[in-house]
């Protein structure tokens, strides 16, 4: 067999059976140990494969020649532990969003066990501009790209002003994460921040709860540990430093969270 077959061997494993260590990968596609570092070695430095603690499954490059449903399924089970942490650190709803064109679209949810129902559920895509789940999806895009929603969608299909817009989004990219009351549910709170990983926004993850739960304390807490959140998913997701992305945003930015950026939004 031709070293690309065995280093096909070796992925095609991992896509089966992953997370996988490599003694399982070496008994079953019949290569030394050592031979076997060598390959996913070769395929980690390409971002085929990630390692997970000596656990080995997809990476970026890998996932991205998947499907889009099938894409969504891999990166909602591969960040689902750290929304777990999330909802048990806030005791609030988690939620993981992507951008499906010019929607938001929900591709995982943790729900704590006093739940509260939202518009976003599992599936569920709604407008890029309007909830903590999506606006940062829209706010770190290009800028071409946002005039170009902002011209189409908001403009024309919604009616809205697309310039308030506009500056709300410019808002969310200088300091690194949305904070919106009552944007999409009313009676809610919602804080979200970006997830990158190779450079580019690839995702959201946010948390929402009810106001009557979510004063400015609770609200900077929040932000803090969905912050968190991000870079951990960002590391996950990347062979580069999480918090990289354009700006310096999101880490330095979302370090920033005082009383006076929460009392713009929630006051």
């Amino acid at each position: 067999m031709t070293t690309l077959g065995r280093g096909l061997d070796v992925l095609s494993h991992i896509a089966t059976n992953g997370p996988t260590t490599a003694d399982d990968i070496a008994a079953a596609v019949g290569l030394p140990l050592s031979t076997t570092y060598r390959y996913i070695t070769a395929l980690r430095t390409g971002g085929y494969v990630a390692d997970y603690e000596g656990h080995f499954d997809l990476g970026v490059q890998a996932l991205r020649m998947l499907r889009p449903e099938a894409l969504h399924r891999c990166l909602a089970s591969i960040c689902g532990p750290v929304m777990f942490d999330l909802v048990a650190a806030t005791q609030e709803t988690a939620l993981l969003t992507v951008r499906d064109g010019w929607s938001a679209t929900c591709i995982e949810l943790v729900e704590p066990r006093r739940a509260v129902r939202f518009s976003f559920r599992r599936g569920v895509s709604l407008s890029l501009h309007k909830g903590a789940s999506a606006k940062p999806l829209l706010a770190f895009q290009d800028p071409v790209f946002i005039r170009r929603y902002l011209d189409a969608r908001v403009s024309w299909i919604e009616d809205q002003d697309p310039e308030a817009v506009w500056n709300d989004l410019t808002e969310v990219r200088s300091r690194g994460f949305a904070v919106t009351v009552s944007e999409l549910d009313s009676g809610s709170v919602g804080v979200g921040v970006p997830v990158f990983w190779d450079g580019e926004v690839g995702a959201c993850v946010s948390v929402a709860g009810p106001a009557v739960r979510m004063g400015e304390r609770r609200i900077r807490e929040i932000v803090g540990r969905v912050r968190d959140a991000a870079v951990e998913l960002g590391t996950l997701l990347s062979a580069e430093p999480a918090g990289s992305g354009p700006n310096g945003t999101p880490d330095a930015a979302a370090r920033r969270v005082g009383p006076s950026l929460l009392s713009q939004e929630v006051g």
